[in-house]
């Protein structure tokens, strides 16, 4: 007979014990779940890094020079890579300027003469790469082959996307003419080619 009644006694506590610790166990999950969406709410949003930048190059009206540069972060620096089109055979000076303005004929009577000077945040004298120090804006030559195409490619550590060194809203100059890499303040590369403000990539946070 005691054996009968212990069988039916050990369901029934462990019955009694799993309904009085079934809640406990669900409001702590619901709680931790709770506490989980609260630390994720109000966790601090990162900011991704711009992807690029780039400018397209237009030539003054006659000329038929184009071409397009691009800005890309790289773990060395800001990459650079000039592609331009109908220019003149020979070595022609690149560089960035200060001021976002492409004007074909202003005051001055000069193609992009509203561009400014070479962008030059640390009041370094003209060089070409990779002499250092020089204009962060010193891009050197762009050799263009009889086809009229050239192509340049060099990465900078002084230039940058974002901050005090930004490339972005800044022109990129194609000159007539050579740099001479010394002759100060500007390289003696001759006119104004062609020109192209620097904005963020499509699809870079921050682009429009």
């Amino acid at each position: 007979m005691n054996r009968l009644r212990n069988a039916w006694l050990f369901p029934l506590l462990t019955l009694l014990v799993l309904i009085a610790c079934g809640p406990r166990v669900q409001k702590a999950t619901t709680s931790d779940e709770a506490k989980a969406k609260d630390q994720q709410d109000h966790a601090p949003m990162k900011t991704a890094a711009p992807a690029g930048a780039a400018a397209t190059l237009e030539g003054a009206p006659g000329s038929g020079v184009a071409g397009t540069v691009t800005f890309t972060p790289t773990p060395k620096g800001l990459r650079i890579v000039a592609h331009v089109t109908g220019a003149a055979a020979g070595r022609h000076g690149l560089h960035l300027h200060e001021t976002g303005q492409c004007t074909h004929d202003d005051a001055t009577g000069k193609h992009f003469a509203s561009a400014g000077g070479h962008f030059n945040p640390t009041g370094s004298p003209h060089a070409c790469p990779p002499s250092d120090p020089r204009h962060a804006g010193d891009f050197g030559n762009i050799e263009v082959g009889a086809d009229g195409v050239g192509h340049l490619d060099l990465t900078s550590n002084a230039l940058s996307l974002t901050g005090a060194n930004s490339v972005v809203g800044r022109a990129v100059i194609l000159h007539a003419g050579a740099d001479d890499c010394t002759t100060q303040p500007s390289g003696n590369s001759g006119d104004r080619l062609a020109c192209g403000v620097v904005n963020l990539s499509p699809g870079a946070p921050g682009s429009r």
